[in-house]
């Protein structure tokens, strides 16, 4: 298949999950099919065309006039489609909004199918939100195919369409289908280390605050890997409470791994927003236990008392219970670990990445 990929970040830069996916998925895809990558030249310094990893991106400018902004943005994508030649088979846009919406005007226009891959539980949250409440479902009746990470995203997807929008529900669920994130499964599981692990963008809705306020309850050592605008803040939170914790940054894929390798526990402590989280299934993949809250998308991956445990968000005191249970119980986080590498196993890339080409190719061929 001849691919075009839509989405409005891609690495190299401090992304997250989705943007990772994508550059995972391009980079396997581009092994059997045609893949070109149409993104944001943002920063201004990156090359406007690129060749990488047998695939080819395409960097369109950024508008700097923010009323203007999604307008220009979706006349670049559709001028940056319609130059591509040949034509694609296919739009796979990552997120709904801009992506979906420029891949399905693009569909309009010049006859490529385009798929949604919705990537998390803000995408669907259209209870007060008036602006998703108005494009979203349209996007995803209109487009040829829909994607979510998750029966429990599938599940959310269709409660908030039978609330926000039921007459295209019923068109919705037959384009519907549910494709996992992959991840690389390394070789071997190290032993594990003394610090507690949480990796996320900073900014509330993460919980980070959560994590900080747990962790320092026990007097434990904590790395935060993740950037935001929350991070000053919850440096300051951390020096209050006299705990040891050290804040990364963005990290990439090989610190991370460094990183999983000096934790016992991975603790995402998120209070909405998620898809199916690549922390969580990085955290697996590498032997980790994961502490989580019950949102959509984590609720697929961890069991509780199995894989992990489940907290409930926006409370430090359950978590701080869960992490002492993890610490003091004799051989659970082994166990755990153990488990986790066996969950893992199933969203290996290798695994996954047939099930995305069958549903492609099914979506193409229409």
């Amino acid at each position: 298949m001849n691919l075009a990929f839509l989405i409005g970040h891609f690495p190299p830069g401090a992304f997250g999950g989705a943007e990772l996916q994508a550059e995972g998925w391009a980079r396997r895809l581009a092994a059997r099919h045609r893949i070109t990558v149409i993104t944001r030249r943002d920063p201004p310094s990156q090359p406007a065309i690129e060749r990488r990893d047998g695939f080819d991106v395409v960097r369109l400018p950024v508008s700097r006039v923010p009323l203007a902004r999604t307008a220009l943005d979706l006349a670049a994508i559709s001028r940056a489609i319609g130059r591509l030649a040949p034509r694609p088979d296919l739009a796979l846009c990552f997120q709904t909004f801009i992506s979906g919406l420029a891949g399905v005007r693009a569909q309009q226009r010049f006859g490529i199918p385009a798929v949604v891959w919705v990537r998390g539980e803000s995408e669907y949250a259209l209870r007060g939100a008036w602006a998703a409440r108005a494009i979203a479902p349209r996007v995803w009746a209109r487009a040829c195919g829909v994607l979510v990470q998750s029966d429990a995203v599938r599940a959310g997807l269709l409660d908030a369409l039978a609330e926000a929008a039921p007459a295209v529900r019923a068109a919705v669920v037959a384009k519907l289908d549910v494709v996992p994130n992959g991840i690389d499964l390394p070789d071997a599981v190290a032993p594990p280390g003394g610090r507690v692990l949480t990796v996320g963008r900073l900014i509330p809705e993460k919980g980070m605050d959560v994590v900080i306020d747990a962790v320092a309850g026990l007097q434990g050592q904590l790395t935060v890997a993740g950037a935001g605008p929350e991070r000053e803040r919850l440096e300051a939170r951390a020096r209050r409470h006299g705990l040891e914790a050290r804040f990364e940054g963005f990290v990439d894929r090989e610190r991370l791994a460094t990183l999983l390798r000096e934790a016992w526990v991975v603790v995402l402590a998120a209070r909405r927003g998620e898809g199916l989280p690549n922390a969580v299934l990085e955290a697996f993949a590498e032997g980790r236990p994961v502490i989580g809250t019950p949102i959509a998308g984590v609720r697929d991956l961890i069991v509780d008392g199995v894989n992990g445990l489940i907290v409930p968000p926006g409370d430090p005191h359950a978590l701080r219970d869960a992490l002492a249970r993890l610490s003091h119980e004799r051989g659970l986080a082994e166990r755990m670990g153990r488990a986790a590498r066996e969950t893992a196993a199933a969203y290996a890339w290798p695994r996954v990445v047939p099930r995305l080409e069958a549903a492609l190719e099914r979506w193409a061929a229409r």
